[in-house]
């Protein structure tokens, strides 16, 4: 059993039809918007002060509420009344698929539950494997800082679906960037597997424009987003003593060449999942 987002969990409980879950995520997206524009429309932030936050949050990891209070741009009652504001995205899937007639307000009370009773125990399984899986240390910091560059600065949320342990369970999609790492004696390589849609997400990140091409200005964008995001955990691990160098990140098309990962003794894979795509990120040691 994986982590899922709520509006995947009522479809595979047949809850809903998969037209109608796209339709309610379509019109989400002009409601749930991030803090930083919220604070922008309430008049509370201006877009130069909000450019600086998103700044101060690429060198680190610390969300953009706090920055904005440590950088004296907002008072902590007004990020919590922003918070609010931003209400959690399964309430607020719900409230659309209920205004449209979609589900009847006691099935998703109770799917509701039903859903943060399964996420509690199956982040309680994520958590152990991330702490007795090999190199701990290395698996979870990157993955985390993966998670960070897609979440806060790629406005596209992420979540941990499922650790698994083997060759075989890395899911390989059109696209496979990878980053050799070497240091502290170890050497692993990095890879991040993604569909097509994922690739243009991560080019559009860097960019900060829609990129709906695969070219090779889009593949070097998505490379530097792996790189920018991999460049931060190692800073991380060397806060605690342990040194990577990085290689240039390479880019495969597997529809053209299979990726082999035959060469790894060991390789360590997270399931990974946005709202509506699903990729990889796995660690060959």
């Amino acid at each position: 059993m994986s982590s899922r987002f709520f509006g995947q969990y009522l479809l595979e409980k047949g809850r809903i039809t998969s037209q109608r879950l796209i339709e309610a995520m379509d019109l989400m997206k002009g409601i749930h918007a991030p803090i930083g524009t919220l604070a922008i429309e309430k008049g509370m932030l201006t877009a130069e002060q909000v450019k600086k936050i998103h700044a101060e949050q690429k060198k680190t990891d610390r969300r953009f509420g706090e920055l904005a209070v440590d950088m004296g741009f907002l008072l902590q009652s007004q990020v919590n009344e922003l918070l609010e504001a931003q209400a959690s995205q399964e309430v607020l899937l719900g409230e659309v698929l209920m205004s449209k007639g979609y589900i009847a307000v006691e099935v998703l009370e109770r799917e509701l539950k039903n859903h943060k009773e399964e996420e509690e125990r199956i982040s309680s399984e994520i958590s152990t494997f991330f702490i007795k899986v090999l190199h701990k240390d290395i698996v979870k910091t990157f993955t985390d800082w993966l998670i960070i560059m897609f979440t806060r600065f790629g406005n596209q949320e992420t979540k941990i679906e499922q650790g698994e342990v083997g060759k075989k369970k890395v899911r390989l999609f059109r696209w496979v960037i990878s980053q050799q790492m070497e240091g502290n004696n170890i050497k692993f390589n990095f890879l991040l597997s993604v569909p097509p849609k994922v690739l243009l997400q991560m080019a559009s990140t860097m960019f900060n424009e829609t990129i709906s091409q695969a070219d090779e200005l889009a593949l070097d964008a998505a490379k530097e987003f792996v790189n920018v995001a991999n460049g931060r955990a190692c800073e991380k691990l060397s806060a605690d003593g342990m040194y990577l160098k990085m290689s240039p990140p390479e880019v495969h098309e597997t529809t053209q060449e299979q990726y082999s990962l035959e060469r790894a003794n060991e390789v360590v894979c997270v399931h990974l999942a946005s709202p509506d795509a699903k990729f990889d990120v796995a660690f060959e040691f």
